[in-house]
């Protein structure tokens, strides 16, 4: 009942596999950097036309006919149906009564844009359970020395009371719909996501929940005291996780001082600006609907478009402020930090391609062609890579190593992540920039079996609803449009080896970044690297 007055008020008042030995952040590492891989390459603004929105004005409806909707819910229980009609029902036997016969649809992925700017997309796989993601056009890039840390602060202060809700009710109401342990929010350096996995049937009770985060967060100072001891939970998770950790110096080092460069983790010294007014004053300024999209997997896009309407009808969002966008400036540069491994993890990067750039397809090859590997690699991952075999099968003390690209709105990068034991650290290093130069030199056959590895990858991506989700919402966030992994595969297959060498050479050609973390004792001094680089 109280869920359901909550609602009503809502519409009414407002108008390559690693070495066992190493540690759960290594495989972490994997996962981003397999998600970062299908984010990044299925981009290609200027080659993918630009999708077509059906508009969708907002509706005065009446609540007592929206609330017949809404699916039966109990805020303490879930119950069965009475009597039960699967009492006695054994295993070997189906449980539908009725059952119904399959509608076989092909996915499509459908665009809407409500009247207040924000974008609905969605693509219905038929899966039972839903995947719901909010992004919102802001994170660390846009903060400036008076306020660093305030995206984290934002995720921090994710699913805590809003102007409808109390913190508990939302906790409890997460609970009860098996939501709490995939129900996130994170802050990146582009984008602030909110995510929530559920029943698909639950969709409707989800939704307006989500969007109290942006509209209406109460922000109340006991909730955001209460936070406040996240910062310092963070900064330690951050270095307990060697992969997290050197992804961060290797963004500090690129892009020194500037945009990206800045660290999507809040530090103990913002503790004393992390206030109600500190978030609000940045919510205000980048929270915008203009500036949102709505993203679902597995879910009608009527339905989807509907709820979410409902949600923003009659009330006033944050209207749109023009910021401050600076272009991120890539610098290159040397990061290192001492940690409590005997391991070394070293990430070597160039600058690379925005998402809108044509060359991202090219990127993408050249980071297959690099792939990866590690100390106890099987067949299918990739044993025949340059990194597999120049580096990994060459030193008995590296542990795994891996290409990676990650790309921005205006900027990016690529380069290898590896891991070593501390001592050694340096000749891996060596290895890892000889195998960096090798990439202005590809053969045929080599480019054809990177061509079909990566579109493979790309098309076997489909399974993968969070990286799916991910990716439509990035890619519609900042640039507007949307390319499939089949429009990226097409891209790829017009990939020649003269554009492989020519983007090899202007990656190669920006200076390099290296970030260090663990046992850093061998690790080569910079110059020593950017010489290594230019022989």
């Amino acid at each position: 009942f109280w869920l359901k007055l909550a609602l009503s008020s809502l519409f009414l008042d407002f108008g390559p596999l690693p070495h066992p030995s190493l540690p759960a952040t290594m495989m972490r590492f994997r996962a981003v950097q397999r998600l970062q891989a299908f984010k990044g390459c299925t981009r290609s603004a200027s080659t993918v036309p630009a999708p077509t929105f059906g508009t969708v004005k907002f509706e005065k409806e009446d609540v007592e006919k929206v609330m017949k909707e809404l699916p039966e819910f109990n805020f303490y229980e879930i119950k069965e149906g009475s009597p039960n009609p699967y009492a006695g029902t054994t295993l070997d036997r189906s449980i539908l009564l009725d059952a119904p016969k399959p509608v076989l649809t092909a996915p499509k992925t459908e665009f809407s844009k409500l009247e207040n700017g924000l974008k609905v997309v969605s693509i219905d796989k038929q899966g039972l359970t839903a995947r719901l993601g909010l992004f919102v056009n802001a994170g660390s890039r846009f903060e400036n020395s008076s306020n660093f840390g305030v995206s984290d602060m934002v995720s921090m202060m994710g699913y805590t009371s809003t102007a409808h809700l109390s913190h508990l009710r939302t906790v409890k109401t997460l609970e009860q719909l098996g939501s709490n342990a995939s129900s996130s929010c994170k802050a990146g350096r582009e984008e602030i996501a909110y995510n929530v996995d559920v029943l698909r049937e639950y969709v409707p009770l989800v939704i307006p929940l989500m969007v109290g985060n942006v509209l209406f967060p109460r922000l109340l100072p006991w909730e955001v005291k209460s936070a406040q001891k996240k910062v310092k939970e963070g900064k330690e998770a951050l270095l307990k996780d060697p992969a997290a950790m050197v992804s961060d110096l290797l963004h500090k080092a690129a892009f020194c001082n500037n945009t990206l460069g800045f660290s999507t983790t809040a530090s103990e010294r913002s503790i004393s600006y992390f206030t109600p007014e500190t978030v609000r004053s940045y919510m205000l300024d980048h929270f915008a609907p203009e500036r949102m999209v709505m993203v679902g997997v597995n879910v009608s896009h009527e339905e989807l478009t509907k709820w979410v309407s409902r949600s923003f009808a009659d009330y006033n969002a944050i209207p749109l402020k023009k910021r401050e966008e600076p272009k991120a400036v890539y610098t290159g540069g040397d990061m290192r930090a001492e940690g409590n491994t005997d391991l070394c993890h070293v990430a070597i990067g160039f600058e690379s391609v925005p998402f809108s750039q044509k060359e991202l397809a090219t990127v993408g090859v050249l980071k297959t062609i690099l792939g990866g590997g590690s100390a106890t690699s099987s067949i299918g991952s990739g044993l025949s890579s340059r990194l597999a075999t120049q580096v990994v099968k060459q030193n008995p003390y590296v542990e795994s190593v891996s290409a990676f690209n990650t790309s921005y709105s205006d900027s990016g990068i690529f380069g290898v992540y590896g891991v070593a034991q501390g001592n050694k650290a340096g000749e891996m290093c060596m290895s890892i920039a000889k195998s960096l130069k090798s990439l202005t030199s590809v053969s045929k056959d080599e480019l054809s079996k990177a061509k079909a590895m990566l579109k493979g990858q790309l098309l076997r991506s489909l399974d993968d609803d969070a990286a799916l989700l991910q990716d439509i919402g990035s890619q519609i966030m900042v640039s507007g449009t949307y390319g499939s992994p089949a429009d990226f595969a097409k891209l790829v297959d017009g990939v020649s080896e003269a554009e492989v060498a020519s983007v090899a050479k202007k990656l190669l050609s920006s200076r390099p970044s290296v970030a260090a973390y663990g046992n850093t004792c061998t690790v080569p001094h910079y110059a020593e690297m950017e010489a290594a680089m230019k022989a």
